[in-house]
């Protein structure tokens, strides 16, 4: 994360070297391949938290908190239906759906040292409501009932930001405080979503599990369309973020989410460069 502007992206940083050392396991890390922080979604939490007159230390333990549970249910993304009978892919498969459930554990643990009852409550339901989310659009894409965009976008966004929205439902001050930053959180996982999507369609060369792949299986579309279509998505959404983020306030962090959204744009744009210079 850039440090211009902003007092608080040294926080979001130690935050987030928090939740490395509460979820490092030399066995686990040995076998299991640990997927990286959702650390815009983290700092978002963040902001928001501190916007609510919380104090650091309280917020540091919320979003360390939310931040364990996320790196459980990411991990368990990691599980395969299908596998090889081998005593190696079985010892990989088990200690995946371990690894998941030791970073809850931690999360839980956390929380009930702080006293913090509501957040458990909190995060235990979003965690109902995510793996509810994922087996929908798993269900979906393998009976070829494919849903709309809209409700494509519903499930995705329930399964990447059900946590941090959960949070900010049970902690805002004000319905409109609520709705700005369960819209912000939406969207810029959106934002997120299609532009990895996009850099792995160009650098991969392949259909990474997501909207390609969702357009994809829409009869008589092809990969340039899906490509062209991914693109304008991604504006879409950036200038949809920008104008949100006009309207915030504080200024400092309206600053912070300023440098988020144009890290975005920047991605964006050099992708765009490289993809003309080919």
């Amino acid at each position: 994360m850039s440090k211009e502007h902003t007092p608080y992206v040294e926080e979001v940083r130690l935050i987030i070297e928090q939740i490395y050392k509460r979820s490092t396991h030399s066995y686990v890390e040995y076998y299991v391949d640990v997927p990286s922080m959702a650390e815009n979604r983290l700092a978002l939490l963040y902001l928001f938290l501190k916007e609510q007159g919380m104090t650091k230390e309280r917020s540091v333990i919320l979003c360390t908190a939310t931040g364990l549970v996320q790196l459980g249910l990411d991990i368990h993304e990691y599980v395969k239906n299908d596998y090889e009978r081998t005593l190696a892919a079985e010892r990989n498969r088990q200690l995946t759906v371990l690894a998941g459930d030791y970073y809850s554990a931690r999360y839980y643990s956390l929380l009930a040292e702080a006293s913090e009852i509501q957040a458990i409550q909190v995060l235990s339901g979003a965690v109902q409501s995510v793996n509810e989310a994922k087996m929908k659009l798993y269900l979906a894409g393998k009976d070829g009932k494919l849903p709309t965009d809209e409700e494509y976008w519903d499930l995705r966004n329930t399964i990447d930001t059900g946590l941090y929205v959960a949070v900010v439902e049970a902690y805002a001050d004000s319905d409109e405080k609520r709705r700005f930053w369960t819209n912000l959180m939406k969207e810029t996982a959106k934002v997120e979503s299609v532009i990895g999507e996009w850099e792995q369609l160009k650098w991969q060369e392949q259909v990474p599990f997501g909207f390609a792949r969702f357009l994809l299986q829409k009869p008589g579309t092809t990969l340039t369309q899906v490509m062209s279509g991914i693109e304008q998505k991604a504006l879409e959404m950036i200038g949809l973020c920008e104008q949100m983020v006009r309207t915030l306030h504080p200024v400092e962090t309206r600053n912070m989410l300023v440098t988020m959204t144009a890290r975005y744009s920047h991605r964006i744009n050099r992708l765009k460069r490289v993809i003309e210079e080919m």
